[in-house]
């Protein structure tokens, strides 16, 4: 099969100067000269048949075929360096940062990160933990991982997974409930309900869910994460809802229960920014993405 192809050094003078929005700048990224960046380019177009770029004095800017063709670009480049890397492994990774929310990091990456590191053993990995997702973002990150709205101003938002929460409390409770949503009210009345903060208005609507009058409880905790709303529910502090799946991998390890089979919806989600102007994705970073989403599917 003959694939028309343009040249490789064609594709990357390409992508670093719509990265940058100047052939200066992509040409002192690829050690050539402006002259032979611009003598690329104007090679690809003449390939293709449509203009890229609209030249100005001191920059250049993508047209609508150029902007159209690049994330295709990117994507192809980023795919054949992490193939490499996959299938060759090019001796050791460069290091892999990931930051995400502290219960994510702790209830779905920790249980499962064995796994990306027995196919990948090459690639060294870094985890670092969020509590607030408006948090400013570290440059040295790789994989942003927030949990929120999917808007965060500067990024692009790509979901990753949708949850629903769920009520949990202590195990040695869950006899008393038989699994009938009428005795939450009940089950909770001696208990304090725990917070989240940001979402201290989850209570009121499981109780409207149910159909139940809203608690008068006077005890109530809040904590900014759910790995402690979680710990404090096992050790007999009171009742919480939390994500789903961060329920269910502590009730691997905790005396935790769920014994209520109605899901509460929540729009928000755990998603994976990209800053606009990014550079082309390490083959670490698709790796990695590419294994997350498989794990997720999973669930």
């Amino acid at each position: 099969m003959s694939y028309r192809l343009p040249p490789l050094n064609w594709i990357r003078a390409f992508e670093a100067s719509a990265r940058h929005s100047s052939f200066a700048a992509a040409a002192r990224e690829l050690n050539l000269t402006a002259t032979a960046i611009s003598h690329q380019i104007r090679s690809l177009e003449q390939q293709i048949g449509h203009p890229l770029f609209e030249r100005r004095a001191r920059s250049v800017r993508l047209t609508g075929m150029g902007a159209s063709y690049l994330p295709e670009v990117r994507e192809a480049l980023e795919r054949l360096s992490a193939t490499t890397v996959k299938l060759f492994g090019l001796g050791t990774g460069s290091v892999l940062t990931v930051s995400a929310p502290l219960s994510f990091v702790a209830l779905f990456l920790a249980p499962r990160i064995a796994k990306f590191q027995a196919l990948y053993p090459q690639i060294p990995i870094q985890l670092y933990s969020l509590v607030w997702a408006d948090a400013l973002a570290d440059e040295t990150t790789d994989l942003d991982i927030r949990f929120g709205s999917g808007k965060w101003p500067g990024y692009s938002a790509e979901r990753l997974m949708q949850d629903h929460s769920v009520i949990v409390i202590q195990r040695s409770l869950a006899e008393k409930c038989k699994r009938d949503a009428s005795k939450l009210r009940d089950v909770v009345a001696n208990s304090a309900l725990i917070h989240i903060v940001g979402y201290e208005d989850h209570w009121k609507k499981a109780f409207e869910i149910l159909g139940l009058a809203d608690p008068s409880i006077p005890r109530s905790l809040r904590v900014d994460n759910s790995l402690a709303a979680l710990t404090l529910v096992a050790n007999g502090a009171g009742a919480a809802i939390v994500l789903r799946s961060h329920a269910v991998e502590a009730a691997k390890t905790l005396p935790l229960a769920m014994p209520f089979d109605f899901p509460l919806p929540i729009e928000e989600a755990h998603y994976l920014l990209t800053p606009h102007k990014r550079k082309i994705a390490k083959p670490e970073m698709v790796l990695f993405r590419s294994w997350l989403i498989d794990q997720m599917q999973s669930i």
